[in-house]
């Protein structure tokens, strides 16, 4: 074989590896075998047709599922059945996803590395014969203030912002955690009572924000969980004020027209479950694969 041969040989199989390690970087291909099975089972499910018999039976779930936000925080998920709603945002040629916040959207702990349930979502809807588009502006440690500065400060933002047919967002976790470490040597419920007061306003000046840079896209506030007791099992009273958070966000997007508020603090009250990273403060893959789960229970 002439030398000039054994280049383009020798060439031909270096293109091969490369290209089967690029494939071997993707994302699904980083999950294991039984993460993988579970991201297909989840794709099978929102593109499962509806049963024809049983129709009224579909629409008491579905009006279940979308009731009062009393009822919805107490839901369990259905994992092995079909989701009862028909993702109308499918029908759309393309979809712009927005997912802003804290360390939850940056997908923090999330030990495949695969962008938590942002990923996940991703993943799950590229299953729906539609473009689906998600922008990430998660940040970790960000809280109510800084995510108002951000979207004062932040052009990227603003621009994939005004682009958006999907608003996801994760924020006020940080809050609390705020007045825990400013306060820690003088714990008293008034503190979070009067930061409380001010988290309110802030999360009303965000929603004013984003309704002021698009009126029209669908906004999904995340609720908070609870993972202070991880480090401070000496304060009974965080339960207690983590629902009092989650009050807060459900009470202000229903001042808002096209806004969702989505709890997921009821995920993670499984002691018997691993849902937690090795901090004991964020979700594992398994936490943010319930979280996406959940959201995509509310998608409509």
């Amino acid at each position: 074989m002439t030398k000039k041969r054994w280049l383009i040989l020798i060439s031909s199989i270096l293109i091969i590896i490369i290209a089967v390690f690029s494939i071997l970087q993707l994302p699904y291909f980083q999950l294991s075998s039984e993460q993988r099975e579970r991201e297909e089972a989840l794709r099978e499910q929102i593109t499962s047709e509806p049963a024809e018999n049983g129709e009224e039976d579909t629409e008491d779930d579905s009006e279940e599922v979308m009731g009062n936000a009393d009822e919805q925080e107490n839901e369990e998920i259905a994992v092995d059945e079909p989701f009862e709603n028909t993702f109308e945002f499918a029908s759309e040629e393309n979809v712009d996803i927005v997912a802003l916040g804290d360390s939850l959207t940056q997908g923090v702990g999330d030990d495949t590395n695969q962008g938590g349930y942002v990923g996940i979502l991703d993943r799950t809807l590229q299953a729906l014969d539609t473009n689906v588009h998600f922008d990430n502006f998660g940040k970790r440690g960000n809280r109510s203030d800084q995510l108002l500065t951000r979207l004062e400060e932040e052009p990227e933002l603003t621009d994939a912002l005004e682009e958006a047919d999907i608003i996801i967002i994760t924020i006020g976790a940080n809050d609390i955690m705020q007045v825990l470490k400013e306060n820690i040597m003088d714990l008293e419920i008034s503190y979070f009572n009067e930061e409380q007061a001010f988290y309110e306003d802030r999360l009303s000046e965000i929603f004013d924000k984003l309704r002021s840079i698009n009126a029209d896209a669908s906004i999904y506030l995340l609720g908070i969980f609870n993972p202070f007791t991880n480090y401070f099992e000496d304060i009974p009273e965080l339960d207690q004020i983590v629902a009092d958070w989650n009050t807060i966000g459900r009470e202000t997007v229903n001042q808002y027209e096209g806004s969702t508020f989505v709890p997921i603090d009821d995920l993670f009250e499984d002691e018997t479950a691993n849902l937690f990273s090795d901090d004991n403060f964020h979700p594992n893959y398994d936490g943010y694969y319930l979280m996406a789960e959940r959201i995509l229970e509310y998608f409509n």
